[in-house]
């Protein structure tokens, strides 16, 4: 039996889908998968030069084992392929969730957005005129993977009697040299994830939820927001927000002095966002901070509801065109009233069909710990 093991570090949460695909897929007898202490990865090939490296962010390292080798694998869930990590040079197999064709086939610099101008990009051309040189011959180990998922994190309550009985096992099993146990963790993304299925029977009540920051090209996430006040004027049912966040060099806003007094950008009222974005007759996103997808656009897909985002940059294992969504470059964001009027109830219903029958054959937990296990031994 195909054997994965999982290194440990905090937090890594980025990374829960597949981690809870796996944890499904061992249940089911396709796998053995075991999690341990970060540090034992260097009993199973990986270098002790990753645990002096520093800060680990959004990485992930696995190995996955068929009786004849073992894979060292690195799972990037930075926003962007911009962050490639160095560390690709201690790993077989290297799965991005910011993959970009442009980057990692063609080693050029990715198509931006028609929008975007040389100070909006400069910092990135930068990072990327240097890493692509001195990663290209690691390119060959790169992999396309999936972009953050849906957060599968929730309270469950325990007993202490529970509590206990579970601190007493941690202790054994680290004194037998066993794995570590994630019974609770697996419980949580149970729950959690039949809470999510519940939000696919939401029923149409609003146009437009979106709770947004300025985090990432600020001024067409305004523009965006400008637009969503001029359709609430017009009688359509928006509820959103857009926040002011820090100012950053890497998107060059830090040259914008934006006015806080400007801020927050509100329509209506939010209570609870993800029932009423399943609510709603579409979701609409602006690319997120570094061109990488925001969970709530991958929740979006999930739910089913039509979906209008900026051109994805990064790039999935899947093809994207199996979803009924709709890519713009348009920085005023008119496609948002004509859809809003072309859309009837008949047509959210079937959209949201298609697209829940589309999540579920290549981004459900399970769909993605296979393809993992899968393209790691090829």
């Amino acid at each position: 039996m195909i054997k994965v093991h999982w290194f440990r570090d905090t937090p890594e949460e980025r990374n829960d889908w597949l981690r809870f695909g796996l944890m499904e897929l061992s249940k089911k007898k396709e796998i053995n998968y075991a999690e341990w202490d970060l540090k034992k990865m260097t009993n199973y090939g990986f270098s002790n030069k990753i645990l002096s490296y520093g800060s680990l962010r959004h990485l992930s390292f696995l190995v996955v084992e068929d009786g004849e080798r073992k894979i060292k694998c690195i799972i990037d869930n930075e926003d962007s392929f911009a962050f490639l990590s160095e560390l690709i040079v201690h790993a077989d197999v290297y799965f991005c969730a910011g993959y970009n064709s442009n980057v990692f086939q063609q080693k050029s610099l990715p198509k931006f957005y028609i929008w975007q101008n040389q100070e909006d990009v400069a910092w990135y051309t930068d990072l990327l005129s240097k890493k692509i040189p001195d990663f290209e011959n690691q390119f060959y180990k790169v992999k396309r993977f999936i972009p953050i998922g849906p957060n599968l994190w929730k309270h469950l309550p325990i007993s202490k009697t529970r509590q206990l009985c579970l601190n007493i096992e941690h202790r054994l099993r680290k004194s037998l040299g066993l794995s570590n146990q994630y019974r609770i963790v697996h419980e949580v993304f149970r729950s959690r994830y039949k809470d999510l299925l519940k939000l696919r029977n939401q029923q149409l009540s609003f146009d437009i939820t979106l709770s947004d920051t300025s985090w990432g090209w600020p001024n067409h996430r305004i523009k965006l927001h400008q637009q969503l006040k001029k359709l609430s004027q017009k009688g359509f049912k928006i509820n959103s927000e857009l926040k002011l966040t820090e100012p950053s060099v890497c998107d060059n806003s830090i040259s914008l002095n934006l006015n806080p007094e400007n801020f927050s950008m509100k329509i209506g009222e939010i209570k609870n966002y993800e029932q009423m974005l399943a609510s709603s007759k579409i979701g609409v996103f602006t690319c997120g901070f570094h061109w990488g997808w925001r969970n709530i656009f991958t929740l979006a897909l999930f739910i089913g509801i039509p979906v209008i985002t900026d051109r994805l940059l990064t790039e999935p294992y899947f093809d994207i065109n199996n979803f009924k969504i709709w890519e713009t470059e348009d920085e005023d964001w008119r496609l948002l009233q004509n859809c809003l009027q072309e859309i009837t109830i008949i047509d959210w219903n079937n959209i949201k069909s298609e697209n829940q029958k589309a999540f579920d054959k290549y981004l459900a937990p399970e769909v993605v710990a296979r393809y993992v296990v899968n393209e790691s031994l090829k």
